[in-house]
């Protein structure tokens, strides 16, 4: 029979297991986060797409970044530590109020409200030997795709886009994962309209049961990778 001071050392071990692994998620995804040209680290059976630069368009009736109506796609640029070529485009919902009101807040970073779900796809040619589309299927959850303003990085307003994603991968199998991206306006703060792209990562994750449960603490540290990219972007424009 097991002594509870034995299970409770057990639990211990586990947690300092854990605990260690998480660590080691951030460490992996920032490997490569100094850099402009080359993409994200990613932790085991995750696959990491980067991507730079694209126009989104709208407003409170949802954003599109996929070509039509004057917006531009995004350059997908890396899988992992691999550069590629492709491109990234997304629609959404409206948004969770009737205006983005001011556009900023006083102490940032802070979440200004919600998109509505829309789509989300990913083409790439030559990857590993593939050429089409990677990824494609539905761009935020239940609690919708969260828009959160990141302060100021000289005259630029930077805003974050970001939301779970689940769809088909390439070889036809059912995959989930995260996106983050990052947007600038310039002069004033973004109340709809045209507003640009400086980077983005997408996150998803294997139907693995190990990868599943370090999901989550995997794309937590994602939102950080992407507005330091796009802050150092930024700096050098």
């Amino acid at each position: 029979m097991t002594s509870s001071s034995g299970i409770t050392r057990g639990l211990s071990a586990r947690a300092a297991v854990i605990g260690l692994l998480l660590a080691l998620v951030p460490m992996a995804s920032w490997a490569h986060s100094a850099t402009t040209n080359s993409s994200t680290t990613c932790f085991p059976g995750f696959v990491c797409i980067s991507n730079q630069g694209g126009t989104a368009v709208g407003g409170v009736t949802g954003l599109v970044m996929d070509g039509s109506g004057g917006s531009l796609v995004s350059n997908v640029i890396g899988i992992g530590t691999t550069s590629v070529t492709g491109s990234l485009s997304f629609t959404t919902g409206a948004f969770s109020s009737t205006s983005f009101g001011t556009g900023i807040c006083a102490a940032p970073p802070c979440t200004l409200g919600t998109f509505g779900s829309g789509t989300l796809s990913i083409t790439v040619q030559n990857w590993n030997g593939f050429s089409g589309t990677l990824f494609t299927g539905t761009f935020g959850g239940a609690s919708g795709i969260t828009w959160q303003y990141e302060g100021k990085v000289g005259s630029s307003y930077l805003y974050e886009l970001s939301g779970p994603i689940s769809g088909t991968w390439l070889n036809g199998s059912t995959v989930a994962g995260q996106t983050a991206q990052l947007f600038f306006s310039t002069k004033t703060p973004y109340k709809g309209g045209k507003v640009t792209l400086t980077s983005g990562t997408t996150s998803i994750v294997t139907p693995e049961p190990t990868s599943v449960g370090l999901l989550g603490a995997g794309l937590v540290c994602m939102g950080l990778l992407v507005r330091t990219r796009g802050k150092q972007l930024l700096r050098q424009v």
